[in-house]
């Protein structure tokens, strides 16, 4: 018996706990291949420390709290609040955004594995609702899906939508592609 996938995204839209689908005011998404294992590409999203290594559009990330003292501040773990540096215009690599987020939940059952992040402190958080989720699920030994989404709400999120829509969904197309070119490198496979 054949296991049918449903379409995704879901026609009626994206959501998260922290933005509802009757408070979204914009969503972002993208999805992807990858010929490597689930595990492995899930640890790549993980493990911060590495991300000048693969990911353009945040090469530079930092855990600034860690929920127990006991973890390194090397991998995200649920609670943790860290910042990224973004670059919005690849013309101007040095010229980077901070943003402040807190990683909300990390899921790992057998499949699929799942973390999710949301705006942390400072300004925009005030008046910006977003939510942004990993999903990698695995659909063979050595292949998975990688699925990103972002849910935006608050009066805010209007401006982000109105000024960076287009920009942020290139970024999110761009940081799946850098991960699936990392990932496979690792695992020595590539799929097209």
């Amino acid at each position: 018996m054949s296991q049918t996938t449903p379409p995704w995204p879901p026609s009626n839209g994206l959501c998260s706990p922290t933005v509802p689908r009757q408070d979204a005011v914009f969503r972002l998404s993208h999805s992807l291949t990858i010929a490597a294992p689930a595990s492995e590409v899930f640890e790549h999203v993980l493990h911060v420390a590495d991300y000048e290594k693969w990911n353009t559009w945040v090469p530079h990330a930092k855990i600034v709290q860690q929920p127990n003292s006991e973890h390194h501040f090397t991998h995200l773990r649920p609670g943790s609040i860290f910042e990224f540096y973004v670059i919005m215009d690849a013309a101007k690599p040095s010229k980077t955004t901070t943003t402040g987020l807190m990683v909300t939940d990390i899921s790992t059952p057998a499949q699929p594995t799942e973390v999710s992040w949301k705006t942390h402190g400072g300004f925009a958080s005030r008046g910006l609702r977003s939510e942004r989720f990993h999903e990698v699920i695995a659909r063979a030994e050595n292949q998975c899906e990688v699925r990103t989404w972002e849910v935006m709400g608050g009066f805010l999120a209007y401006t982000v939508k109105w000024m960076f829509q287009k920009t942020l969904d290139e970024k999110f197309k761009l940081w799946c592609e850098d991960l699936k070119k990392y990932s496979e490198e690792k695992a020595g496979t590539t799929v097209q």
